[in-house]
């Protein structure tokens, strides 16, 4: 519909919509005048994103969105139920007579008349957070001012209190179980300890850092393979002496062995034993057996053959015993190297479960320096008595009602009335539909117009108009239809 037509409408049917714009004024005032009169009392606080840590060395950034969230979620601390009944309780509204009755009415007395309560008051309660700051305002709406206005501040006290309490109970909470796993920590470290200690005592082991000994008997282990180098070449020449010696047996000629070839003493029994063939093979030729020079030579000689014979079999012994001595000797050496080995290998092995117990020591040293110094600022944590809010403004009784507002009213009233006068004069319109202009022909029955008649009243206020102007002498004016 054209606003042209809408507004025609409107001018047609002015009278109803006065009417009814009137009354809806008239309602306005009726309401304004007789509802009764409420009071909202406003009190604000203040919150730090941040927070206030006095353990802490400097603040932490916060972005702008988990700011933005974080005073939303303050805004639900305060409209939460834990809040509402620490308000009840502080004010003690159980014990006012107008909310028992209220309670009684409404429930028949059965249910929890605090929680009831607090139900109630949440709903007078008004929590809006400013657009560009930290600051959060709390209205409580009440038919009493001063109710108002101690309601609201009690809201705010009791936020603070909550808010306290929230950073306060989960620290102490933590606290205690920090507790109780600083002594099961404390524990632990003792038992490494105490493994540690009997390790070192049992093995004999120093220290981790304490290679001095393995060095030492690294050393003695090269000093033990030097010997038994020596030993083994020891060996090997009295043995190869020994197989000469026992050749030269196997052929009947022990005198030719190298030890007995070697043998200082033998090459001068051998000298006196030569000589004294000589003498007694001078003396066999010139004497006869019986003769004493022959007799005294042949003595000598077979003397110095026993002699030789014995110095021939000790030689031979000595070799033999020598390449028996080497041989034990060298099994002992490569016995006890090998002891010496074994001893180094288990020294290492000591070390390094030794090291294995050093790191069990340092780290349950370490979880538990960590456990103590987390539970200690745990417990400092639960001993705060700080908050990252605080109240800004208290709420006092205000002076003038908030409610109802005669000129909101009026206004509301007004726009209200139009509306229904405008709803009205088109139900009219619709229900009485008349042609009232050239327009609603045409749209109506699709008829052009090809001229229009002026209003009766416009025509006959015109000729008298022009009958008073004739006996005046003057003209008559015409307007335009």
């Amino acid at each position: 519909m054209p606003l042209s037509q809408l507004l025609r409408i409107m001018w047609i049917h002015r009278a109803l919509s006065l009417y009814i714009v009137m009354a809806m004024l008239a309602l306005a005032v009726a309401a304004s005048l007789l509802l009764p009169k409420k009071y909202t009392g406003e009190a604000a606080v203040v919150v730090d994103a941040r927070g206030i840590d006095p353990l802490a060395q400097q603040p932490a950034a916060i972005p702008t969105q988990l700011e933005a969230n974080y005073v939303a979620t303050q805004v639900d601390v305060i409209e939460s139920h834990n809040v509402a009944l620490k308000v009840v309780d502080k004010l003690n509204l159980t014990k006012d007579p107008a909310l028992l009755a209220k309670f009684q009415a409404q429930t028949g007395g059965v249910g929890s008349i605090r929680d009831w309560t607090a139900d109630v008051i949440l709903k007078y309660l008004t929590v809006k957070p400013s657009r560009d700051s930290d600051v959060i305002f709390l209205q409580f709406v009440s038919k009493s001012p001063q109710a108002a206005a101690d309601i609201a501040n009690a809201f705010a006290d009791n936020y603070i209190l909550a808010s306290l309490e929230l950073k306060v109970n989960p620290a102490l909470r933590q606290s205690g179980w920090f507790d109780q796993q600083v002594n099961d920590l404390r524990a632990a470290l003792e038992a490494a300890q105490g493994k540690l200690a009997a390790y070192q005592t049992e093995h004999g082991v120093i220290g981790v850092d304490d290679n001095s000994r393995i060095d030492a008997e690294t050393a003695r282990l090269t000093e033990i393979s030097n010997h038994f180098v020596a030993a083994q070449a020891a060996m090997y020449d009295a043995e190869t002496r020994q197989r000469q010696m026992n050749d030269a047996l196997a052929k009947g000629r022990a005198d030719e062995a190298v030890n007995v070839l070697q043998n200082p003493l033998l090459q001068n029994l051998k000298t006196e034993l030569a000589r004294s063939e000589a003498r007694f093979a001078d003396v066999s030729q010139r004497y006869d057996h019986n003769h004493p020079q022959y007799m005294s030579a042949q003595a000598e000689l077979e003397s110095l053959r026993s002699k030789v014979a014995a110095e021939v079999s000790n030689a031979n012994a000595t070799i033999s015993r020598e390449a028996q001595v080497a041989r034990q000797n060298t099994s002992d050496l490569q016995h006890t190297m090998e002891q010496q080995r074994k001893r180094i290998v288990d020294l290492q092995h000591n070390q390094d479960e030794l090291s294995v117990l050093k790191r069990d020591v340092e780290s349950a040293r370490a979880a538990y320096d960590s456990s103590l110094q987390r539970g200690g600022e745990t417990r400092l944590e639960s001993r705060l008595n700080n908050t990252n809010t605080a109240i800004l403004n208290h709420a006092f009784p205000p002076m003038k009602p908030s409610s109802p507002r005669l000129l909101l009213n009026l206004a509301l009233g007004l726009v209200l009335g139009f509306l229904l006068a405008v709803g009205a004069s088109l139900t009219r319109e619709r229900f009485d539909r008349r042609v009232r202009s050239r327009d609603d022909l045409l749209e109506g029955a699709n008829i052009p117009v090809l001229a229009e008649l002026p209003h009766a009243r416009i025509a006959m206020r015109g000729y008298r108009r022009g009958i008073a102007l004739k006996g005046r002498g003057t003209e008559p004016r015409v307007e335009p239809a």
